[in-house]
């Protein structure tokens, strides 16, 4: 929850200290003011473009009752609304870190009270976690010759040397040490050594991408459909900045090249992008009936209205692509999904013969940020601008799942992505095939049979994996 605004008594400490330091600015009958503005300059800019642009600006606290002395990303808290969870600020001078190139989720050892063993999580393409043979699903056990500990992890997981990776397999094992006779020995499932160690380089900068996989899946009817893992809505780099949807566009006339028209699109790990991407992805995938019709409203705030827009499945947006008239879109969704993928799929949503939805409800995020840049300072604030509406002008909240499936009820199916057994992949092929959800005679639609869930204690991402752009910003 965000920090609500505080009351003017609970500020008056704070009031004093500000008040103590201004008449500082004059002792000795001297004016230091010159001194102390470049302290204030970006605070100020932070809050008198809010006032202009925010959404939601006529809840901010009036200037006389804000310190303007914060680092930025304190100031934004202390000025934005209670329901803004959306508007953040972050430097201009980001620049990639080294990384081993892949995500994980630290789950205590059943064995060992203060160690953890790692489940991989993701694996950027052409890192050195790729190159060692890294898959999503493997788990770590032991980081050269030591075990995981909670202290250490991201030193021994998120250096930069070389290393050696122990690894294991999420399998059963009998419990019949010290049994009475005819007694019945219990099973576990945990992670046991599976004799492999990966030997991964050293830490680079490695760069992500958007399209993390493209491939087709030949159905057991004989129909061909496509997938695509799609990580972030970003067009492009700074060098090259229709990159990523010129991706895209090729990707869309090799599917209409085969006449495909049911896509599985995986966004469970979509944090969000740009909404130039949004327009570009609807349109390649909308029933070709509604090309150039409404596809979405923005509505600004009362002092820009003369900015409020609607935009429409653009055909000329397509270029070498292809709309591809589908009559299925099946969704792969988690909590994680957020802001511009939740705009696709309400956009799309009645405009398809089938939107089906697999996994977790989203976060929803129905407003985009826009992003305003202090060259100076080299800091940018992201406020939000705008409520996004679909096109029959109504706005929205987190999509929910058609069938609620979760990835960590089987360890033995938390698989590299595209994998056919792979826990939500699996589901939507049974979809498509008309063998799920499963008749009740075969069996239950949740989770699987190889034990409970983990508690999850931490979640890591590698730098280069948290460089996309999260939530729904409009075109940079």
């Amino acid at each position: 929850m965000k920090k609500p605004f505080t009351t003017i008594k609970s500020k008056l400490p704070a009031t004093l200290a500000l008040l103590a330091t201004l008449v500082g600015f004059v002792s000795c009958g001297e004016d230091r003011w010159a001194e102390y503005a470049p302290m204030t300059e970006l605070d100020t800019w932070m809050y008198d473009l809010m006032r202009e642009h925010y959404l939601w600006y006529a809840s901010m606290p009036s200037y006389d009752d804000v310190n303007p002395f914060q680092e930025p990303a304190d100031f934004l808290d202390e000025v934005k609304a209670s329901q803004d969870d959306y508007s953040f600020v972050d430097s201009v001078m980001a620049t990639p870190l080294p990384t081993y190139g892949f995500d994980y989720s630290l789950i205590r050892s059943q064995e060992i009270d203060t160690a953890y063993n790692a489940l991989v999580t993701y694996v950027i393409p052409g890192s050195p976690a790729e190159e060692a043979g890294l898959k999503r699903g493997d788990w770590i056990m032991k980081v050269d010759t030591f075990y995981i500990s909670r202290n250490y992890e991201e030193r021994l997981l998120q250096g930069t040397q070389a290393r050696s990776l122990v690894t294991g397999v999420w399998s059963q094992v009998i419990l019949d040490e010290g049994l009475e006779e005819g007694e019945e020995p219990d099973t576990i499932y945990t992670v046991v050594p599976n004799g492999d160690t990966l030997r991964i380089a050293a830490a680079r900068t490695v760069e992500d991408t958007p399209i993390h996989l493209a491939k087709t899946i030949e159905l057991s009817t004989g129909e061909t459909v496509g997938y695509l893992m799609y990580s972030s809505f970003t067009a492009g780099t700074n060098e090259e900045p229709e990159k990523y949807n010129d991706a895209l566009r090729q990707w869309s006339a090799n599917l209409a090249g085969q006449r495909v028209n049911k896509v599985i699109l995986d966004l469970r790990y979509n944090a969000g992008g740009t909404m130039d991407c949004v327009q570009l992805l609807s349109t390649i995938l909308t029933s070709s009936y509604y090309l150039d019709q409404t596809m979405a409203t923005l509505e600004y705030n009362d002092k820009h209205r003369d900015r409020d827009t609607t935009l429409t499945f653009n055909q000329q947006l397509l270029e070498q692509g292809r709309n591809l008239d589908l009559n299925t879109l099946i969704v792969l969704i988690s909590g994680t999904t957020a802001g511009a993928p939740e705009m696709l799929m309400h956009c799309l949503n009645g405009k398809l013969q089938r939107v089906i939805a697999i996994g977790s409800s989203t976060k929803g995020q129905n407003v985009a940020t826009e992003r305003f840049v202090n060259e100076k300072h080299l800091w940018a604030v992201n406020p939000a601008v705008c409520t996004v509406y679909n096109s029959e002008g109504v706005t929205y909240g987190g999509f929910q799942p058609t069938y609620s499936v979760s990835t960590s009820d089987d360890y033995n199916t938390f698989l590299p992505f595209g994998d056919p057994n792979e826990a939500l992949l699996n589901v939507a092929i049974g979809v498509l095939e008309g063998t799920y959800p499963p008749t009740e005679e075969g069996g239950d639609t949740e989770g699987g049979d190889s034990g409970q869930a983990l508690k999850i204690e931490k979640s890591v991402s590698s730098p280069a994996s948290r460089r996309f752009i999260r939530g729904l910003r409009l075109n940079d």
